[in-house]
């Protein structure tokens, strides 16, 4: 049988068998795996994202608490807006001010300033003189509010013990009581003279007492300076003719008036305000000192005297005036150009003034913003109302606003607490 096969054919068994039918490895994972995996992958995120949310959750109300805690403390703030009462009345016709006022009187003070001045002059042969020392002296008041009248001829004592005289009786001043309670000396300006006659009077800037209040407690409280005295000489000085002398003292006077009434008007103290008509000048005796090549140099000093009240004081006498009902309260003026004050005279010499008013002024009850804060440092708002009702009748009414909102007190700090006033 074997020879009955052709040479160069094959048998079934020679026929090759694809390799893909039988030795193929078989797969990892079966359908229905690769089915589910997507499913399983779905429920693990699935799993996974509450604790995601949780988290941020949680950070989510640390950061609200941490914001919280910020609002409460760097941003905690109160802002009071306090509406003052406010009065527009028709000024009275007359006030008195008195030098030495009583409880519930209006009163005054006196502003002194002194200025001198030279000039040279030819002079015509010379002359014999006897002629005593002589200068302006600024009395101080420090003993009390109430003013000092200084007779005629009261001394003055130099630390070397000369003495000096006034000429003419002056009231001193009292003193002025600041806002922190301390006393400004009342001050005014005199020319005092030397007991005897002679250079040896003459001397500068100086301190002087007051003999007659020896052994009294005003001594120490009431004395004297001046810048320089003199014209003191017994001999021979330049001769200046009478004519000369008054040219030259007419040309001091007139420069000397000006320049005194420009320092007294920039030498008012804040919340004071001059009354008009009150203005006084005294001129010194001229003095006259040896000049170069034959001129003779004459000198002279203006003093201005003026009256000046405090302006809330005014405010307050024309309120117990034309307010109905006012009770002595704290008052200013919200704007004293709204009164004008016409005349001023004086009803006796040194004691008071009459003050001729116009004027329809609008005066703001006055509060103390510190004792609004520390009434309000750490209470609630509800109690806010009772609180600006016991600063009446100077508060009107008031609105406040506490951060963050929801807060209920007012903070504890009274730095946190701004105030401010409003009359509209």
């Amino acid at each position: 049988m074997r020879d009955m096969v052709p040479r160069g054919r094959h048998s079934i068994r020679d026929i090759p068998v694809p390799s893909h039918g039988h030795g193929r490895k078989p797969p990892s994972h079966s359908v229905e795996e690769d089915y589910m995996q997507p499913q399983l992958e779905s429920r693990r995120r699935r799993r996974g994202r509450p604790r995601w949310l949780l988290i941020i959750g949680l950070a989510v109300i640390v950061l609200c608490a941490v914001a919280g805690l910020l609002l409460s403390t760097l941003f905690a703030g109160a802002t009071v807006t306090v509406f003052p009462r406010v009065e527009q009345v028709p000024a009275p016709r007359t006030l008195i001010a008195k030098l030495n006022p009583t409880t519930g009187e209006l009163g005054y003070q006196t502003m002194t300033v002194t200025r001198t001045a030279s000039t040279t002059v030819e002079a015509s042969g010379t002359r014999q003189v006897s002629r005593s020392a002589s200068g302006v002296v600024t009395v101080y008041n420090a003993y009390s509010e109430e003013s000092q009248r200084l007779i005629a001829n009261t001394r003055f004592e130099a630390p070397d013990g000369k003495m000096y005289r006034i000429r003419e009786s002056v009231v001193v001043p009292g003193a002025i009581k600041g806002a922190n309670g301390q006393l400004t000396p009342g001050a005014v300006t005199v020319t005092v003279y030397a007991n005897s006659p002679g250079e040896s009077y003459n001397r500068g800037e100086t301190r002087f007492t007051i003999p007659g209040f020896k052994d009294d407690p005003r001594y120490s409280k009431f004395y004297a300076t001046t810048n320089a005295i003199t014209g003191g000489l017994v001999g021979t000085e330049a001769a200046v003719a009478q004519a000369d002398l008054n040219r030259a003292s007419d040309a001091l006077k007139q420069a000397l008036s000006q320049a005194a009434q420009n320092e007294l008007a920039a030498q008012i103290p804040a919340g004071y305000a001059a009354i008009p008509g009150t203005l006084q000048v005294t001129f010194s005796d001229l003095t006259q000192s040896p000049g170069p090549n034959g001129t003779a140099i004459v000198s002279q000093s203006a003093t201005m005297t003026g009256a000046i009240l405090q302006a809330n004081n005014l405010a307050a006498a024309i309120a117990k005036e034309s307010v109905q009902g006012y009770g002595g309260e704290a008052v200013a003026f919200a704007d004293i150009q709204e009164l004008s004050v016409a005349s001023a005279t004086t009803t006796k010499a040194g004691e008071s003034i009459t003050l001729a008013l116009s004027g329809t002024p609008k005066i703001i009850w006055q509060f103390d913003p510190d004792a609004l804060k520390n009434a309000l440092i750490g209470k609630s708002k509800d109690s806010f109302q009772t609180i600006v009702e016991s600063f009446e009748p100077a508060i009107s009414r008031a609105e406040a606003k506490v951060r963050p909102f929801w807060e209920g007190n007012f903070p504890g700090d009274p730095k946190k607490i701004e105030v401010t006033v409003s009359t509209q």
